[in-house]
C-alpha cells in the first residue's frame, strides 16, 4: 500500500515538473518569435522610410530640372522677342542698318543715327556729334561739349552716320550714301542700292548734299609783342590755314604774314623792319590712297626788305603720301611752274621784273609727339634763274600744344631764303637769310 502511494507521488511529482518545463519552453518560444517579429517589422519600417527619402529626393532634383528647363526656355523665349521686336523697330531703311554682331549674354547697345552722328572708340566709349571729314586716317569730329576733336582713325570702332556723306573706296572711287562703319565692313547705303567694303580699303570720306560749311576747317594763329618804355617796338604775325576736305579732293589755303616796327630814335617814332606776307593754295585730287594729282597750285609774295614787291608763282604737279599711320604723315609733291617777279627798286639797266620758269618741290611732315603735343614742318623750294632769286625756300616748324578743345599753343620758326637777291637802286643787296621764332596762340574752328 505504501509502495502504491510512493509511486503516485512519483508520477504526479514528475508530470508537474513536465508541465512546468514545457510551460517554460512555450514562453521561451512565444518570446523568440515575438522578438523576432518586433525585429522583421522594424526592419520593416526602416526600408519603407528609406524608399520613402529616396523617392522624395529624386521628385525634387525632377522639379529643379524642370524648373531649369522652363528658366531656359523662358530666357531664350525673351531674347528672341526683344530681337524681333528690334528688328521690327529697324525698317528697311538705308539709314538704319541692322546691327553685324550680337552678344549671346546682353546685346550691345547702339545708339540709332537719327539727329546726330555717333561714333564708338576703341574704349567702347561712345560720342555724338557732327562728323567734319575724315582724310589721312585722322577724323575731324565736332562736339557740343568736347568741342571740334581729332581722332586717330585707329581708335574709332563704329562709326554712325545719319546724313549722306561722300565716299572714296581705294579701287573703287567716289560713291555717296548713308554711312556705317564697324571694325571690319563699310556700308553705304542710298535710295538704289547698299554697297559693302572692306574697312581697309576706305580711303576718305565727308558729309555731302547738304550744308557746304560742313567741308571746311580752318586755323588761325595770332601773335602780338608789344614793347615800350626806353625801347618802343611792335611786332605781329598771323597765321591762316582753310581747308575744304571732299571724298577724292582737297583745297588748303595758307597764309603767314609779320609786320615789326620798333623805335626809330628822336621823333621818328616806329620805323618798319619787317613787313611780309605769303599766301599760297593747292588743289589735290587724289586718285589712290597715296597718289594725288596737283592740277593747281599757286603762291603770292611780298617783302620790301628783300626788295620784292610782287612774286606770283603758277604751277601744277603731282603728290604721294609716303607714310601715312594716322599719328604721322609724310608727302612730297612739286612740279612745273611759272614764276613773275616785280621788284621795289633795280640798279640801272636793269628790268623792274622778271619772269621765268622754275621747279617746285613741296614736303609735309606732321607727327603726334604726344596726345596733346604735335610737331608739324612744311618745306617749300623753288628752283629759278639768278635774275629772279635762284635757289629760294620758305621753312616752317611749328609745336602745336593743345591748351583747350579749339586752343592750341603755337611755337613756330620761320626760316626764309633767297638765293640770289636783286640790288636794289642804290646798289644795297638785301641779306638772303631771314629768320623769326613766333608764340602765339591757334583758334580751330
Amino acid at each position: 500500500m505504501m509502495n502504491k502511494k510512493t509511486a503516485i507521488l512519483k508520477f504526479f511529482f514528475l508530470f508537474l515538473c513536465s508541465f512546468t518545463v514545457f510551460a517554460e519552453e512555450d514562453n521561451i518560444v512565444n518570446k523568440t518569435v515575438n522578438e523576432a517579429a518586433a525585429v522583421t517589422v522594424a526592419v520593416e519600417g526602416k526600408a519603407v522610410t528609406g524608399t520613402e527619402t529616396e523617392a522624395k529626393k529624386s521628385a525634387a532634383a525632377t522639379e529643379t530640372e524642370i524648373e531649369t528647363a522652363k528658366q531656359a526656355e523662358e530666357s531664350q523665349s525673351i531674347i528672341e522677342q526683344t530681337l524681333a521686336a528690334e528688328a521690327d523697330a529697324k525698317p528697311s531703311d538705308p539709314g538704319n542698318i541692322a546691327q553685324e554682331k550680337v552678344v549671346k549674354k546682353a546685346k550691345a547697345w547702339i545708339p540709332s543715327a537719327v539727329d546726330y552722328d555717333w561714333i564708338q572708340l576703341t574704349s567702347n566709349e561712345w560720342l555724338k556729334g557732327e562728323i567734319k571729314a575724315m582724310y589721312q586716317d585722322s577724323l575731324e569730329f565736332d562736339s557740343d561739349k568736347l568741342d571740334l576733336l581729332d581722332i586717330d582713325w585707329e581708335d574709332v570702332k563704329i562709326l554712325r552716320s545719319y546724313r549722306i556723306n561722300s565716299v572714296n573706296i581705294d579701287g573703287y572711287g567716289a560713291t555717296h550714301g548713308v554711312l556705317e562703319v564697324t571694325d571690319q565692313v563699310v556700308r553705304i547705303a542710298n535710295d538704289y542700292e547698299t554697297q559693302t567694303f572692306n574697312r581697309s580699303s576706305l580711303i576718305s570720306f565727308a558729309p555731302g548734299g547738304e550744308e557746304e560749311s560742313d567741308l571746311w576747317s580752318a586755323k588761325v594763329t595770332l601773335s602780338l609783342d608789344f614793347k615800350q618804355g626806353n625801347t618802343d617796338q611792335f611786332d605781329y604775325t598771323a597765321k591762316v590755314n582753310v581747308k575744304r576736305r571732299a571724298s577724292r579732293t582737297r583745297f588748303i589755303l595758307d597764309y603767314i604774314g609779320t609786320i615789326s616796327k620798333t623805335d626809330g630814335g628822336g621823333d621818328r617814332g616806329l620805323v618798319e623792319t619787317i613787313n611780309n606776307h605769303r599766301l599760297s593754295a593747292n588743289f589735290d585730287y587724289y586718285k589712290t590712297r597715296y597718289f594725288f594729282y596737283n592740277p593747281v597750285f599757286a603762291e603770292l609774295f611780298r617783302d620790301p626788305f628783300l626788295n620784292i614787291k610782287l612774286r606770283t608763282q603758277l604751277g601744277t604737279g603731282l603728290g604721294y603720301t609716303l607714310i601715312d599711320d594716322g599719328k604721322t604723315e609724310l608727302s612730297f609733291s612739286g612740279g612745273p611752274a611759272v614764276v613773275k617777279t616785280t621788284f621795289i627798286s633795280v640798279a640801272d639797266g636793269e628790268k623792274v621784273g622778271e619772269s621765268t620758269a622754275a621747279l617746285v618741290l613741296r614736303t609735309n611732315y606732321d607727327t603726334e609727339l604726344t596726345d596733346t603735343l604735335d610737331f608739324i614742318a612744311k618745306y617749300n623750294i623753288q628752283y629759278g634763274n639768278d635774275a629772279s632769286g635762284g635757289y629760294t625756300h620758305h621753312v616752317i616748324l611749328t609745336l602745336e600744344n593743345e591748351l583747350t578743345g579749339k586752343l592750341d599753343l603755337d611755337i613756330s620758326l620761320i626760316w626764309d631764303r633767297v638765293s640770289k637777291p636783286t640790288l636794289d637802286a642804290d646798289d644795297n643787296a638785301p641779306v638772303p637769310d631771314d629768320y623769326r621764332m613766333t608764340v602765339g596762340i591757334t583758334y580751330t574752328y
